[in-house]
């Protein structure tokens, strides 16, 4: 839609992260620094939303309606280039990216998860594991950044 809104290249590439929640962010910026490591002379717009009304738990359990007073909606954009051009412009220099993950963990994985409650809702259901889970994913990306 925005490629034909603003009549751009037709070799653009664009991806759907969608689905992944906040996570996504940080991955679109790791695959658009990897394409800009492959194409020279390039440009990435990022643009990450956070929409939770599909998730809007309306039922009465208490771990499914947390999540319902902590995520919000919002929207962010940014833009990467690796054009010489482009250097002096550039409010920051992406330096370290780090990504972990722990989803293969089960503990880890159904700390935030989508499910249906005995009534037949559907939320985000968050366990109580959940500080000690990031605690550990912050402690192993500290870890990655040291070496």
């Amino acid at each position: 839609m925005i490629i034909n809104k603003y009549k751009l290249r037709s070799n653009i590439k664009t991806l759907n992260l969608s689905g992944m929640g906040c996570s996504a962010s940080l991955i679109s910026v790791d695959v658009a620094r990897d394409l800009l490591q492959v194409y020279p002379n390039s440009n990435a717009v990022i643009v990450s939303t956070e929409i939770i009304t599909l998730n809007y738990y309306q039922g009465k359990e208490r771990a499914m309606l947390v999540p319902n007073c902590l995520f919000r909606m919002g929207a962010a954009a940014i833009h990467l280039s690796n054009r010489r051009s482009d250097r002096w412009r550039a409010k920051y220099k992406l330096c370290h990216l780090v990504r972990t993950h722990h989803g293969a963990e089960d503990k880890s994985y159904y700390c935030v998860y989508e499910q249906t409650d005995k009534e037949g809702q559907v939320g985000i259901s968050m366990s109580k594991d959940i500080t000690a889970i990031t605690g550990e994913a912050l402690k192993s990306n500290i870890t990655t950044t040291g070496n």
